[in-house]
């Protein structure tokens, strides 16, 4: 009778019901879908789209498929890395076809805010291999700001922004990466 008892209770309070979804957290080991941690960075993050951070996410891990929350939100910062860095190589490339010496100017503004941006998250990336979610949230914070940085920079020189789509990806795909860190903690 006892050993039926003690089976019972382990099924209840191991079954998802024994503690509120409202109370449930998911942990660094918590299984991760692609599609349950753009749900959650939704709705911490309003400047990211749930189909966005779908396609970007699931195009990163269609060939590995990240086991928790915290390989993904490893991905995720990979990706914001990569994206920063194709932003700098496009910033040098406009900046050899430009003549203008104010745009010049403005172009290596943002090529430092770049690179800041890319350093940044690589120290980021660091502190999550060492599971230093808060340090590693501190320099996602200081490499989101890359985007309007460098939009500033482009104020005081006439004509379009040249690197609006880029810039607005980059803040969207920090963006991931701090709210799947942030639905760790």
């Amino acid at each position: 009778m006892k050993p039926l008892l003690y089976l019972y209770l382990a099924i209840f309070l191991s079954a998802p019901y024994a503690v509120p979804a409202a109370v449930q957290q998911q942990t660094c080991g918590s299984p991760a879908t692609v599609e349950d941690a753009c749900k959650a960075v939704v709705d911490t993050e309003p400047a990211v789209a749930y189909d966005f951070c779908v396609s970007s996410l699931g195009a990163a891990t269609s060939l590995v498929k990240p086991s928790d929350l915290h390989e993904l939100a490893a991905t995720a910062v990979r990706l914001a890395v990569s994206h920063a860095t194709a932003t700098e190589s496009k910033i040098e490339e406009l900046m050899d076809l430009e003549d203008d010496a104010t745009v010049k100017s403005c172009f290596n503004t943002c090529l430092d805010v770049y690179s800041d941006a890319a350093d940044r998250l690589r120290n980021a990336l660091d502190n999550l291999s060492a599971r230093l979610y808060q340090k590693a949230m501190a320099q996602l914070d200081g490499a989101m700001d890359a985007p309007d940085k460098c939009e500033e920079a482009f104020k005081e020189a006439k004509g379009s922004f040249p690197l609006a789509s880029m810039d607005k990806d980059f803040g969207r795909l920090a963006s991931i990466a701090h709210g799947i860190i942030v639905s760790i903690e």
